[in-house]
Parts: structure tokens; sequence; C-alpha cells
């Protein structure tokens, strides 16, 4: 048996290692193509991320029949999440072109299918686009790492249980406002592979997503205004929140939290 703390702290090589082959099963976290786990230890209320060469397959797989049984709300969630990964991965302090090149285009991927995902479940040229999109914001944040919005997730579900692919999104829009002006010519890139006119008209196909579909608000997984400044002190993880490319304050995510209460 081995400690699984000695396991999570493991930076060295591996003396044996075996074949891997990935099959993803949702379009969500794109596991397939980075070199990160994560480890929940519920009891101690804290994530534990694993990184290491060796959780890179030695081929990975994307079909889109895998994903056929997911229902809506898993579907959605899912989606999210490598949405989050893909703005994550745009207004990032580690960011780069070929970096910002997958972000672009899995964003892109995902509002222009989102739609028709909820429409029809069994769409599988849908299911095969959401798989692409999720792997290429997989292959964005290897490059650059989550940021901000992954921060604030941790907290929301190691204290209230709020599934990691609606907490890592809640702060999209607010961040999405932040940051922004920052990131102009990139957004710009997105609007004109969707053809769209604004930024107003992006944001609304984004909140069109869960909208009526699953609970996206704080107040409505549980939380009390009360809680808020609580989860703004637990939202600063090292190697994350840091990698927004405006630095916020703990009144900088308050302000956050309550945008999305």
């Amino acid at each position: 048996l081995t400690n699984i703390y000695d396991l999570i702290s493991f930076n060295n090589n591996y003396s044996k290692t075996i074949p891997s082959i990935f099959l993803p099963t949702t379009h969500g976290t794109a596991s397939e193509v980075t070199m990160w786990g994560t480890i929940w230890n519920m009891d101690e209320k804290k994530k534990y991320s694993i990184s290491h060469p060796s959780l890179y397959p030695s081929i990975a797989i994307l079909d889109g029949k895998l994903t056929l049984t997911l229902s809506l709300d898993i579907s959605i969630i899912t989606m999210m999440d490598a949405l989050s990964h893909g703005f994550e991965s745009i207004w990032n302090k580690n960011k780069n072109t070929i970096s910002t090149n997958y972000a672009i285009e899995a964003i892109s991927l995902i509002l222009k299918n989102s739609e028709g995902l909820i429409q029809n479940l069994l769409d599988l040229e849908v299911r095969n686009n959401l798989l692409i999109a999720s792997n290429k914001a997989g292959l964005a944040f290897s490059n650059t790492k989550t940021g901000a919005a992954h921060s604030i997730s941790y907290p929301l579900t190691a204290y209230f249980n709020i599934p990691h692919g609606i907490a890592s999104s809640l702060a999209l829009m607010p961040l999405l406002e932040i940051n922004g002006p920052l990131i102009s010519n990139d957004l710009d890139k997105i609007l004109e592979t969707l053809g769209l006119g604004s930024v107003a008209e992006m944001i609304s196909i984004i909140k069109a997503i869960p909208n009526n579909n699953i609970k996206y608000n704080l107040r409505n997984w549980g939380l009390k205004e009360s809680d808020l400044d609580f989860i703004a002190e637990q939202s600063f993880t090292n190697d994350r929140m840091d990698n927004n490319i405006v630095d916020l304050t703990k009144s900088d995510v308050r302000k956050i939290l309550e945008t999305i209460y």
C-alpha cells in the first residue's frame, strides 16, 4: 500500500509505467490532454491537485457516442466547465499565442453547439463538436493553468457541494466584465467566428445555456449572504487566483460573489 499523500507530492520519474488509452465520457474536464488530477478530501474540505507527466495518456480517443447517455444537467455542467477552461486561458498571465488560439476555438465551438445540445441530447455531431471543444480548452489551460473562476469554485464545492462545472463557471460573467478590456482582440476573434456584433450578444448565448436548465446562482444552492465573506476568504488558491490578468483583492471577490448570489 502507498500513502496517498506521498503520491500527491511525488515529482520524480516512476520506475514502471504502463501504456494508457483515455476515452473521455463527458465534454468537460479534458483530462485526456492534461497531466493533472484531483482528489477531494471532503472531511478536510480541501482539494488536492496531482501533477505528473505520467498522467498524460499514450493515446486519447474522442468518441461522442460515449456521451450520448449524459443527462441534460450533467451535459450542461461539463460543458460549462470546458467554457471556463477556455475563458480562463485567455484572461491569464501565462497565456501565449498557441494557448489563446486553442481557447478561442474551444469557446467558439461550445457557443455554436450549446443550443443544439439543449434541443437534442442525442445529436452525435453536436456531441463530437463539444468533445473537440473540451479537448482544445484542455490544450489551452494545460499551458496556462486555470485562474480566478476555478479558485473561487473550490470552496463552493468543498463547503456547499456545488458541482464543479457550475462552481467553476458561475464567476465567468463578472470576470469577463473585469478582464474584458484587456482581452478585446481575443473577444473580437470569438465574435467574428460566431458572426456576432457585440460582446453582449455573446453573453446572451452564454446565459441561455444554464437558464431554466440547472440551478445557477449561489442562493439556489443554499448559500446565505452571511456565507459570502467566508467564501471570499477561502477563494485565494495559490497558483490559481494570481493567474488572472487583473490582480483581484478579497473585496473584488466579495463583489463577484454578490453578483452571482
